[in-house]
């Protein structure tokens, strides 16, 4: 099953970020592709929560969300960012700290159309992280929207979008019983990766 765009020929560690993906998949993790964003806020404290990568390039990782959101606001302020990979029936982790960006609203607007319908109404009635006065009053506008747009196509939201990871570094990770785990860390500068072996 193909969990993401892939673009381009992948090199170096950005292949084998793709090739462990595959693995996990191969050992039935259900959402292989189900990475951590870690960002901070203007005050410098730190929030987690998973996203799913939806393309992978030599530029970097793509994931999708609510620019207004608080995950969203928080990346805009500041752009520096974490992600991380753990798949327990493989017994490895991936970390991948970089810069943020917004993507292009033609490959916003591309992924928004390839969506299933009822995810293009949740992006479009859902105000990520704005205070609900009832989940019955989010189901009531889902409901009232989809009948509104039952033969219109829905255009996409512009607080809706796609960012891109673009890494600075990306270390792999792989437990060992003996408890002398392997790690294994690529730094980027400028177009070449430099590889090294971290003590566990």
């Amino acid at each position: 099953m193909q969990f993401y765009e892939i673009e381009e020929m992948l090199l170096g560690p950005i292949l084998k970020v793709h090739e462990w993906i595959e693995e996990a998949e191969l050992n039935s993790v259900a959402l292989p592709h189900a990475m951590n964003v870690s960002s901070i806020n203007s005050e410098g404290k730190p929030s987690s929560r998973m996203v799913l990568l939806k393309r992978i390039s030599q530029e970097g990782f793509v994931f999708f969300t609510d620019y207004e959101g608080n995950k969203g606001k928080q990346i805009i302020e500041s752009p520096n960012v974490a992600l991380t990979f753990w798949w327990a029936k493989t017994n490895k982790q991936i970390r991948i700290e970089g810069l943020c960006s917004k993507v292009s609203d033609q490959e916003n607007d591309a992924y928004f159309s390839s969506r299933p319908k009822g995810s293009q109404i949740s992006a479009s009635v859902s105000l990520q992280s704005e205070t609900l006065e009832s989940y019955e009053d989010l189901i009531a506008k889902s409901e009232k929207f989809e009948l509104e747009h039952q033969d219109k196509e829905i255009i996409r939201p512009a607080r809706w979008g796609g960012f891109i990871v673009e890494p600075a570094s990306i270390e792999f990770w792989i437990d060992q019983k003996n408890r002398l785990h392997k790690r294994e860390l690529f730094s980027k500068t400028g177009t070449e990766w430099k590889k090294e072996l971290l003590s566990p």
